[in-house]
């Protein structure tokens, strides 16, 4: 018990104290008095009092609720901006619920349930057309938010999440659009005749399935020529400008081939003083590459695909070449099997062969040759 006597004057005098702390981060609440010269039985009394008015709050400024928009701000704060130099995902989820979640901000958390969630998907896929991995996105930015509310006790435990129990309608996924094996050779054929200079980057890009920001950080020193590997340690970050780790996190080598050996040997007589395997060009540094690739693709009469679309290339040739599928993984830095699927589909090695034995259509003959079949 909180009561302290002291002597004022040659008088007894007593100074209360009480702390009631609730369950959500912030709702602590201290107060004392200073009750003068009274009796000890009445400084009892004015601290069981004291102590009900400290509880009475503690448990008001629990109950009430941050607005969906300060929660955000704190999770920023807290979360995502000592991390923005390190990786750039968390300030993509922090973006994508600023521009998606505009009509909670001035909402309460508490007010915050699932059919408010139902409605953002539905604007999203109904109104705006937008894609299943990017109502994903915004579904996992707000289940990272509360996860973290609940961890700091910036929220009372009771709090759901939003996006509890509601399903994802299904939208049609579309077949991403890859070059097969002619049409790599006659982009590369056509680039390297009109001295294109992307030529290059699409070459090496083709060969080895890195990633748009692993090739601009690629160093002369990550090349062993004796060993035959390149390894991919590092990537650049347009958005950030800074180079850092790769996307997973992880380093990887890959296999320099015979025909990549004598492109690299080639291609290091142009940029090797620079230190970088490949040219600086200004405007895949400014992010245009891709549109670049668009419009060369375009302009020779063959799909258009963009700069990131080359490793879903390599993978599906990989993969059509015998190479198997978890040593593919592991060339293009894939660590999800479930993300990989896609890059299975494509090559379609795994319904490859299915229905050759069905024997189903009967043949006609006729002396042991086939009739020609007359169409009408």
């Amino acid at each position: 018990m909180a009561i302290k006597p002291y002597d004022k004057d040659g008088q007894t005098c007593y100074l209360i104290k009480c702390t009631a702390k609730g369950k959500v981060k912030g709702s602590e609440v201290r107060r004392q008095k200073d009750l003068g010269a009274v009796t000890l039985s009445d400084a009892r009394r004015q601290h069981r009092l004291l102590q009900q008015q400290v509880k009475e709050l503690s448990m008001e400024k629990e109950n009430k609720s941050l607005s969906w928009k300060e929660m955000l701000e704190l999770w920023y704060q807290k979360e995502v901006f000592n991390t923005i130099k390190k990786s750039r995902t968390l300030l993509d989820s922090y973006n994508t619920l600023l521009k998606y979640t505009k009509d909670w901000f001035d909402k309460g958390v508490d007010e915050i349930n699932p059919m408010d969630f139902k409605l953002i998907v539905h604007d999203m896929v109904e109104q705006q057309g937008l894609s299943r991995s990017r109502v994903k996105a915004v579904r996992a930015g707000i289940n990272k938010v509360y996860e973290w509310a609940l961890m700091s006790r910036t929220i009372k435990p009771s709090f759901l999440k939003p996006t509890l129990g509601v399903t994802l309608p299904k939208v049609s996924s579309k077949k991403q659009p890859i070059l097969n094996r002619a049409e790599i050779k006659f982009l590369l054929q056509k680039a390297k005749e009109l001295d294109h200079e992307y030529y290059y980057v699409w070459a090496v890009a083709l060969s080895t399935g890195c990633r748009s920001g692993e090739l601009w950080a690629l160093k002369w020193s990550d090349v062993d020529f004796d060993r035959k590997i390149i390894s991919i340690t590092k990537s650049y970050s347009q958005k950030l400008n800074i180079v850092k780790d790769t996307k997973t996190n992880e380093w990887r080598d890959i296999p320099i081939s015979n025909q990549l050996e004598v492109l690299l040997k080639e291609l290091k007589l142009v940029t090797g003083s620079s230190g970088y395997v490949l040219p600086r060009i200004t405007s895949w540094r400014r992010g245009n590459a891709s549109q670049v690739l668009r419009s060369f693709c375009s302009s020779i009469g063959i799909r258009e695909i963009n700069l990131h679309a080359t490793r879903a290339c390599f993978a599906v040739q990989c993969l059509e070449s015998g190479v198997d599928v978890a040593t593919t993984m592991k060339l293009g830095g894939w660590l999800s099997m479930k993300s990989f699927q896609h890059y299975i589909r494509l090559a379609g090695i795994e319904v490859r062969g299915a229905t050759d034995k069905l024997d189903l259509i009967p043949e006609n003959k006729q002396e042991g040759k086939l009739i020609a079949m007359q169409v009408f």
